[in-house]
């Protein structure tokens, strides 16, 4: 069935692969991102420019929405964990908060956030390699603003899904994808931004994955 599905970080490169397929599904897509124009997201999307961290830019983005999924990254100077953080260390606590109440007098529930293996109780089933990466390099900022993101999804009562996937790279396709509460992956488990956007779209309609943190890997 036909969703208006609203892309939170939708110019961003997850966001942007999620944009891509759910419009190749039939779906009608919103991309809400600071930059947003025809030129920076997929064919047939409707950009929305503004900042997820501004309420009315919220209200405005998410009217009629059928589905709302979040792929904000906090950024960095560069691809590296060590790189200085350039975006606010609240980013995605700060956008959660003003979706919540946003969505308080609507009638979408359905919600999608793609967080990360290692984020919350999935930091002790990822290898020990990674969690030291987190720990001394300055990933740790968005991992502790993720937590705190997802921690205030999981108390409301929407039709959350929390995607926790290892690391992302785009060189890598086809893989088969599964999903799990208490999946274990290595330092260096990765999948490809273009199947965890698959992955994502397959689940937007299917309540088995309802109320669900799920660890995401290649089988």
């Amino acid at each position: 069935m036909k969703k208006r599905i609203v892309v939170l970080g939708g110019t961003g490169r997850i966001g942007n692969k999620i944009s891509e397929i759910a419009i190749k599904r039939g779906h009608e897509v919103v991309c809400l991102g600071r930059s947003a124009s025809v030129e920076n997201t997929p064919l047939g999307a409707i950009p929305f420019k503004g900042n997820v961290t501004d309420i009315n830019t919220i209200l405005e983005a998410i009217k009629r929405a059928d589905v709302i999924i979040l792929a904000l990254s906090i950024p960095r100077k560069s691809k590296s964990p060590f790189a200085s953080v350039i975006g606010p260390l609240d980013l995605h606590s700060s956008s959660m908060r003003l979706l919540l109440n946003a969505l308080e007098n609507t009638d979408t529930k359905r919600i999608i956030k793609i967080s990360a293996q290692g984020v919350g109780d999935s930091r002790n089933r990822t290898g020990i390699l990674f969690r030291i990466l987190i720990n001394i390099s300055n990933l740790r900022f968005a991992f502790k603003d993720h937590e705190r993101a997802d921690n205030m999804l999981k108390k409301s009562d929407l039709d959350w899904t929390i995607i926790r996937p290892p690391i992302l790279k785009d060189d890598i396709l086809n893989q088969k994808i599964r999903g799990g509460e208490s999946l274990v992956t290595r330092s260096n488990t990765s999948i490809s931004r273009t199947d965890l956007a698959e992955w994502t779209v397959d689940i937007v309609d299917n309540s088995e994955w309802f109320r669900r943190c799920i660890t995401v890997s290649v089988e």
